[in-house]
């Protein structure tokens, strides 16, 4: 099944309604395209439908303070989701959503994926946007006259082999399993500023066309039952493929291939992409077949080096007693790029690296916690909000009930504060707290010191009705906006803050949040 991932509707910065961007991977031979406007996830997602033969299925792209993150699998968000890399991660986890870091190589720091020793499940190995950015103006001016006679063929000659990203795939899949996908990032919507993404430039033009987008590369996925025309079905094997890392890319502006297929096997257990095999006593065998345009090289990379290369096509190779993440890449002698881009990436299979299970969170810090009182807390709002609090006994400990609200309307810097007076954090490394809420929510902790200006750092968490212990590491904290260091000087604190701002509430949004008690552990 071919398709396209990474496009871009007239919801956000495209130029095309969901039936146009249909229409043109109906033209281009594509079976699915997953179209990933920008949002914060609180927009409830159009349903899976099949639009001239295409199966359209919607996923959201997120912000990050460390680049864009693609979320596939999520129903509406109960908030923003919005923050670190670590934070979003865990959000869209909770929900059983499926994340891919996009455009990782991307040469605007603003978009390019910070966190690569996250708990991201997938990756873009290839961005389309990120490709052309980097080439020179003599060179895209050129391909402007190119492209409008030969559209697919000019755009794949923009690419080349994206060194660092392929590097940080395969650094990160020595640790856990990390599905690669290309990316279209398809807009047919090219501005002439562009100072930021999504991209609100009013004057543009519908460049690269979604055709072109469509022809000149697609993401294959192996799936594990044949198509049936049902929408619910086919969605769930589609994403079902990617989740698995049932996948592989072909540069179709260059050719398209009949045939392509990467199996291992270890005695009874043969697995294709995305599959682990143990390194026990059976020995374990890697087979690749493609059919290919001649000149054309199929290279077996092991943790990112090249391991063996062949001009046929069929590979066979034992690995036995040598654990590492396997891939296949093959390229066509004169192929376009500096260095060449691959004419096909598969994804790895991985011999003798377990998956991780993910584990239960645990205590950061064992020691007991030294109480913070909460009898005398303040609140604090912005203009229009609401926060107001009172405190009572609860399990023998004082505890706050605090009730807050945003001013609707546009973000303009709403907030509500619950101020806890704190003194002599020195020494102490964790923040801990037990809390809930009366629907699911993230807010703030932050720290406030009077140095100079008053200067704050913070991390947020994530509550909800059930009880919930937080544990927060001290310099963990981050500054907001431009501060004298990148940690709190603890000897100044002087607040410790609960804060719910239009990072992760809705304007016009309220709740409640009970803090039972708040203590500092070394």
């Amino acid at each position: 099944m071919r398709g396209a991932y990474h496009v871009h509707s007239d919801r956000s910065d495209g130029s095309g309604t969901l039936d146009a961007i249909a229409g043109a991977a109906g033209r281009a031979g594509l079976q699915f395209v997953i179209v990933t406007d920008h949002g914060d996830g609180t927009r409830l997602p159009e349903p899976p439908a099949y639009r001239h033969g295409v199966l359209v299925i919607d996923a959201v792209e997120l912000n990050t303070t460390g680049g864009h993150y693609v979320a596939l699998g999520l129903d509406a968000t109960p908030y923003p989701f919005a923050g670190t890399p670590s934070d979003v991660i865990e959000d869209v986890h909770r929900l059983g959503g499926f994340g891919i870091a996009a455009h990782p190589g991307s040469p605007r720091p603003a978009l390019s994926w910070q966190d690569w020793t996250g708990d991201f499940d997938g990756l873009e190995w290839m961005n389309a946007d990120s490709e052309w950015r980097d080439e020179p103006l003599s060179t895209l001016g050129l391909s402007l006259l190119t492209y409008m006679f030969r559209g697919p063929e000019t755009l794949v000659s923009l690419l080349d082999r994206p060194q660092s990203v392929l590097a940080g795939w395969d650094a990160a899949g020595i640790r856990r399993r990390v599905v690669g996908l290309a990316g279209a990032d398809a807009h047919a919507r090219l501005g002439f500023r562009q100072r930021n993404d999504p991209d609100s430039s009013s004057i543009h033009l519908p460049l690269p066309s979604y055709d072109a987008s469509f022809r000149a590369f697609s993401n294959h996925l192996e799936l594990e039952r044949n198509l049936s025309g049902e929408v619910k079905a086919d969605t769930a094997s589609v994403l079902g493929a990617i989740r698995a890392g049932r996948a592989y890319t072909v540069i179709d502006g260059i050719a398209s291939p009949g045939d392509f297929t990467f199996a291992g096997v270890s005695g009874p257990s043969p697995v294709t992409m995305g599959g682990e095999l143990p390194l026990d006593q059976s020995p374990v065998t890697l087979r690749a077949h493609i059919t290919a345009p001649p000149n054309t090289t199929m290279t077996l990379f092991r943790d990112g080096q090249s391991f063996r290369a062949v001009q046929t096509a069929a590979l066979e190779v034992g690995v036995t007693g040598q654990p590492g993440v396997y891939r296949i890449e093959a390229t066509i002698a004169g192929g376009p790029g500096h260095p060449p881009i691959p004419w096909l990436v598969s994804n790895p299979i991985y011999v003798g690296i377990h998956s991780a299970p993910t584990q239960a969170m645990t205590s950061i810090s064992d020691s007991a916690g030294v109480p913070v009182a909460l009898d005398h807390v303040e609140v604090e709002k912005g203009p229009g909000c609401a926060s107001d609090a009172d405190t009572g006994q609860g399990s023998g400990a004082s505890e706050v009930n605090w009730r807050f609200a945003l001013a609707p309307g546009n973000p303009t810097g709403q907030f509500a504060a619950l101020r806890i007076p704190v003194s002599a954090l020195s020494g102490f490394r964790v923040v801990r707290a037990r809390v809930v809420a009366d629907r699911p929510m993230r807010a703030w902790m932050q720290l406030r010191a009077p140095v100079g200006k008053v200067e704050r750092w913070g991390s947020t968490f994530y509550a909800d009705a059930e009880e919930r212990v937080i544990e927060l590491a001290l310099d963990g904290f981050l500054p907001i906006g431009p501060l004298a260091g990148p940690h709190a000087p603890l000897d100044k604190v002087d607040s410790l803050l609960v804060v719910v701002d239009t990072l992760n509430t809705l304007p016009g949004k309220g709740g409640t949040l009970r803090v039972l008690s708040v203590e500092l552990a070394r």
